[in-house]
């Protein structure tokens, strides 16, 4: 018997691939044990120390795939013999469940079923993979944001607001890990406003506390946490943060998400001059400072 586990649908998918759909000698017996809340390790230790007591099964091929279904492909099984097995199978569970997962065609003329099944089963397990990084991914950010916060001075959190207001120049922001698009954005607006740089997450957050910015520009695609945790963080410090998004990234989707989460727009790269300033503009820190400017400039020339 051979037992193929890892990678099984792909595996699988490629043999099928090999035979002809007129061969009706081949058998596939499918267990759909997937919808079984039978454990696993458990389920699969019994099946194949069942299978192993059947006089053919030296020659079956078993693929287990990702989410526990299992298929079988072997020549000369009888159709019997594999009821009788998944019989013996469900009394070692107690399970009659078991029974209605079972299923047994001939291979050949169903091998685009059997190829669609394992196609559908390879698109479930590259998402649930995808998923699970994401998910490492996220818990490997939320640290790092919460080192980086417990790293800060709680007093310096509590006067961002306070800060930001006694400061009688406009301050901009910007989160950018790429050198050459820092310095273009800096000499873009180097003439007309105060700047602070973060070149990833963390420095963007001890940035920002330190900083207090009237406007931010942030970027999506940091080395070490994405521009949507960093958003969020920045959420925590400062609730009424004026934040604009901006990455080579155009999808609706990661527009949707940064506005989801407060930020007030996104600016695409390559970025111009007269977008950077329309959103600096709409700052109501920069409101402020620029009215309280006109404010002292009207009463100077008066």
């Amino acid at each position: 018997m051979i037992v193929i586990a890892k990678n099984a649908e792909k595996r699988l998918l490629l043999e099928m691939q090999h035979f002809d759909e007129e061969d009706s000698s081949l058998k596939c017996f499918y267990l759909g044990l997937s919808k079984s809340d039978i454990p696993k390790q458990e389920l699969l230790g019994a099946f194949l120390k069942l299978l192993n007591e059947l006089p053919e099964s030296y020659v079956a091929q078993v693929y287990i795939c990702n989410d526990k279904d299992v298929f079988i492909l072997v020549r000369g099984f009888m159709q019997r013999q594999f009821e009788d097995f998944v019989t013996k199978l469900a009394r070692e569970f107690q399970s009659e469940e078991l029974l209605a997962l079972a299923d047994v065609f001939d291979a050949g003329p169903h091998k685009y079923k059997i190829e669609a099944l394992c196609s559908s089963k390879m698109a479930a397990a590259e998402e649930a993979e995808a998923e699970r990084l994401e998910s490492e991914r996220k818990e490997g950010a939320d640290r790092s944001t919460l080192e980086a916060l417990e790293q800060l001075d709680p007093a310096l959190l509590a006067s961002i607001a306070e800060r930001r207001r006694n400061r009688r120049e406009p301050m901009v922001m910007i989160v950018e890990d790429d050198q050459i698009t820092r310095t273009l954005v800096g000499n873009v607006l180097q003439n007309d406003y105060l700047l602070a740089f973060g070149a990833n997450g963390k420095e963007a957050i001890s940035s920002y506390a330190k900083s207090a910015p009237d406007a931010v520009f942030l970027d999506i695609g940091l080395p070490d946490m994405n521009g949507f945790e960093v958003l969020e963080c920045i959420f925590q410090m400062d609730p009424n943060a004026y934040v604009i998004m901006f990455s080579g990234m155009k999808d609706k989707s990661h527009i949707m998400r940064a506005l989801d989460i407060g930020a007030e727009g996104f600016v695409g790269k390559p970025f111009t001059r007269d977008k950077m300033f329309q959103y600096i503009h709409k700052s109501p820190y920069i409101k402020e400072k620029q009215q309280a400017r006109d404010t002292a400039y009207g009463r100077t020339a008066m």
